[in-house]
Formats: structure tokens, C-alpha cells, sequence
């Protein structure tokens, strides 16, 4: 049949026709021509020829036509209800061939559109799955700033260094989404970690930085992950949590070491570059594990809380006396001249009484400057334990400073009394012998006896000396007959 194929459909069907009408005419004119006498025999039997040679003409170019028209049929219909367009292999050079070839052609093309539209398609979807995971890290930055904004918040709220802490991390808890977290601050002197807040479901373990009886839970600098991030000022990750072969383990907390799974330890940087301690958040909830994404907002708290201990250690540099945890007397002054203002432009009563310990040098002369700190040290406490909230006290070596706004004399002479009281029922003990010490006070007031409170301090101080210099232990008012 294929080689009907390469002829054209007309020419097959011309072919068809005179192959058919042509047999008779030609057995016809032989007959005649050739005056040959035919039976009937005969006759039907050339009639049989003629209706077989047809049959068998029209059989072959019915074939030719059907066979490539069913392979076109079937590629359009597997085009139509699967969209598989596959290629139909026909060879020849007629009007059918032509069509196949071109039908291929058209799904060659489609095929091509397919892919690109398909790789179109799937670079789309990775796009809008990146676009997805941008957006979602977007909004977890968002939320972290969100949360460190927070805690910057709290912290200009309050100077007290516990509370900043336990903002801190108790808005990395959430955040993060951890079950607890902890803060270990390095002690330069005694070369070891002691841990200064946790917060979280143990939260209970320890609360208060000043608290000194958990000498167990104190680590060495070197010792376990927080050894390891202090030395090398890098946060470390460990998901096998307790597993962690660098993970120290202490018997006294086996239970609780037990519980941790997945730990993120990162470093407290001061501005100068030191180590101050460490951050330590502990069992990811979700996801199970950390991450490196999870760097960068521990990074921003750890600056906060480096923030806040060396502003808490500022602020006992330059606020508090170290020996008496009174304000100290540089600020102090500041503060007098402010209520001194205060007082003349509102018309307010301000009092000023300075306390001083009788014979302190002699005291500490006879005895060790130990012994002398700690009786500077129970004065200041009696100091402290008698003021309002609204005074403030300072302290010099064996003198104490009392600045009390809104008081009169009656006021001061009382406050003055008491605490000269209570520090002469003190008892002290040195190489087995108890001593106790008596102390004399100066007391100015304005404007009750004296005209400018900007005199306060050497009023104040006249009255001392008045009183030291009439034998000691006595309160004498400035202005005032003894």
C-alpha cells in the first residue's frame, strides 16, 4: 500500500478509474477486433475479472487513504482527551503525509509551549515559595524587632538590674519559643561563672544575682559550651543537648542537665570586646531545633543585656559608695544643689544634718582599717534604714550626709537623734573585745535658721564642728545656743 503513498490522492483515484472502466473496453475491442466468439462462460467469466480488479484496485487505495487517516485520527483524539501531543511517523510525500507532517509540526510547537509554560510554571512556584519564605522571614524579623523594641522599652523603665534581666528573658522565652533561659555572668577576680537570672519552667532555680548561697551551679570559664563560647566569643549550637560532648554535666543538677534537648549558647560582649557572660536558651519548642536564623536576634539581646551590666556597673561607679551603698558624695552634691534651688524658688523647707563618727581615727589607729570599714558599713546601714524616699545620704570616710527635703528643724533634730541613737546601741567586737562608738551631728535648716539654702553644707558643717569641739556626741543646730 505504501507505494500508493507516493502518489497523490487524485492520481490514485484516476489510477482507480480507468483501471476499472478500462479492463472491459479493452476485452471488448479484442473481441471484436479479433472476431474471436466468446460463450458465456466466458463472457462471465471476463465479467468475474473485471469486478475482482476493481475490487482489489479499490481495496489498495482504500487502504493508502484509511491507514495514515486513522493513525491522524488517533494522535487527535489521544491529543484531545489526554493532551499528549505525539508524533505521527508517515513518510510519504502525499496530501495525507503533508498533514501528519504538519500536525507534527503544530505538536512540536505545542510540546515546546508546554515545557516553557511548564518551566514558566515551576520557576513561578519557587518564586512564590521564596517570595513565601522572604515574607515569613520578614515577619519574624518584624516580630523580633518588635520584641527588642520591648525590652528597650522596659529598661528605660527601671534601673534595677534583676528586673532588666528578667525582661529581658522572659521576651526571648517567647520569642523564641523556648521552655527556659538563663544568664551567666563572669566573676574576673574569683575566674568563674555564676548564674545571675533564669527564668522559664525553672525559673525557681535562682532569681537573685546577690543571692550567694548556690556556690554548686558556679562553672569555671573553660568548662562545658559556655567555656567554649566564652574563650572563643562566638555563640555555639547544640541540638543533641545534654548529649553534646561538650556539654558539662554536674551531679548536684543530673536531673535538670538530663531535661536539656536542644541549647543555644551565645556570648555577652562588653564595648570593649570582653566576655562579660554568657545567654543560654535551652529546649526549642518549635521548631525542635535551632537554627543559624535564630543568630541574629540573640546576637541584638546579648548586646542588651551587655547594656544593662555594664550600665548597672556604671551606675554603682557613679551613684553608690562602694563601702556603704549610699549615693555617692559627688552626686550627692548634685542633688543638693538642685533641692537648694528648689527650695528658694518654691519657698520649701530643706534641712541638712551631717553625722560624724567621735574619734574614728583613734578607733582605727588602735584596731586595723577592717574593723574601721565595718563600723562605716553598720553606720551606713542605720543611715539607710532611717531615711524617706524622697532623702538622699552620702557618705565621706566616718561622715555621713543627710539631705532631707520638705523637713523643718523639729524633723531633722528627731532624724538626727535616731539614727545617733541607734548607731551608739551598735555593738562591734575586735580581738575579743566589744566596743561601741558615739557620734556627733551638725544640723542646718532653711529658712528657719539660715537665709540662703545654698549655705546649707557650710552651716551644716560650722554645727559639727561646733559640737566635735565641745567634746563630741552631741547634735548641735546651726544658729542655735547649745
Amino acid at each position: 500500500m505504501n507505494l500508493f503513498r507516493n502518489f497523490s490522492i487524485a492520481a490514485r483515484l484516476y489510477v482507480t478509474f480507468l483501471l476499472v472502466a478500462l479492463f472491459p473496453v479493452v476485452i471488448f475491442l479484442y473481441v471484436q477486433l479479433a472476431d474471436v466468439m466468446v460463450s458465456d462462460a466466458t463472457a462471465i467469466f471476463v465479467g468475474l475479472l473485471a469486478l475482482l480488479n476493481g475490487l482489489i484496485t479499490s481495496i489498495l487505495v482504500t487502504g493508502s487513504l484509511r491507514t495514515p487517516i486513522d493513525k491522524i485520527a488517533s494522535a487527535l483524539q489521544a491529543f484531545q482527551t489526554k493532551k499528549s501531543a505525539g508524533a505521527i511517523t508517515d513518510n510519504s510525500t502525499d496530501e495525507l503525509g503533508e498533514i501528519a507532517n504538519e500536525l507534527n509540526r503544530v505538536f512540536s510547537t505545542w510540546n515546546q509551549e508546554i515545557i516553557s509554560l511548564g518551566k514558566k510554571q515551576f520557576q513561578q512556584e519557587k518564586q512564590v515559595e521564596q517570595n513565601e519564605i522572604h515574607i515569613g522571614m520578614a515577619e519574624k524579623q518584624l516580630d523580633q524587632t518588635r520584641s527588642l523594641l520591648k525590652v528597650a522599652q522596659t529598661l528605660n523603665t527601671t534601673f534595677d538590674f534583676q528586673s532588666n534581666l528578667k525582661a529581658i528573658l522572659d521576651e526571648a522565652i517567647t520569642a523564641l519559643n523556648v521552655q527556659w533561659a538563663s544568664i551567666l555572668l563572669i566573676n574576673r577576680e574569683k575566674h568563674e561563672m555564676t548564674v545571675a537570672c533564669v527564668r522559664g519552667v525553672e525559673k525557681s532555680l535562682l532569681d537573685d544575682l546577690t543571692d550567694e548561697e548556690y556556690p554548686s551551679i558556679r562553672l569555671k570559664p573553660h568548662e562545658g559550651l559556655a567555656g567554649q563560647v566564652i574563650k572563643d566569643g562566638l555563640p555555639l549550637i547544640a541540638n543533641k543537648g545534654f548529649k553534646d560532648p561538650r556539654f558539662k554535666m554536674f551531679s548536684e543538677f543530673r536531673s535538670k542537665d538530663e531535661k536539656v534537648a536542644s541549647l543555644l549558647c551565645a556570648p555577652i560582649l562588653g564595648n570593649d570586646g570582653n566576655v562579660l557572660g554568657v545567654m543560654n536558651f535551652i529546649n526549642r519548642i518549635s521548631p525542635p531545633v535551632f537554627r543559624n536564623e535564630d543568630l541574629p536576634y540573640t546576637h541584638d539581646l546579648c548586646t542588651l543585656a551587655a547594656l544593662i551590666i555594664e550600665r548597672h556597673r556604671l551606675y554603682h561607679n557613679l551613684f553608690q559608695d562602694d563601702l556603704t551603698g549610699l549615693t555617692a558624695h559627688n552626686v550627692w552634691k548634685g542633688f543638693l544643689v538642685e533641692e537648694a534651688t528648689r527650695a528658694l524658688r518654691y519657698a520649701q523647707l530643706l534641712s541638712l544634718v551631717i553625722v560624724e563618727v567621735d574619734g574614728f581615727k583613734k578607733l582605727v589607729d588602735s584596731s586595723n582599717s577592717d574593723f574601721g570599714i565595718e563600723i562605716i558599713n553598720a553606720c551606713g546601714e542605720i543611715v539607710t534604714r532611717a531615711l524617706r524616699d524622697t532623702d538622699t545620704a552620702s557618705s565621706t570616710q566616718e561622715r555621713f550626709f543627710m539631705l532631707l527635703p520638705n523637713t523643718d528643724v523639729a524633723g531633722a533634730v528627731f532624724l538626727a537623734g535616731r539614727v545617733k541613737e541607734n548607731i551608739e546601741k551598735a555593738e562591734f567586737t575586735f580581738d575579743g573585745k566589744k566596743h561601741s562608738v558615739t557620734v556627733s551631728a551638725g544640723i542646718a535648716c532653711y529658712p528657719e535658721t539660715l537665709q540662703d539654702p545654698k549655705t546649707l553644707m557650710k552651716s551644716a558643717i560650722t554645727a559639727l564642728a561646733q559640737a566635735r569641739d565641745s567634746g563630741g556626741n552631741r547634735a548641735v543646730i546651726h544658729g542655735a545656743s547649745n
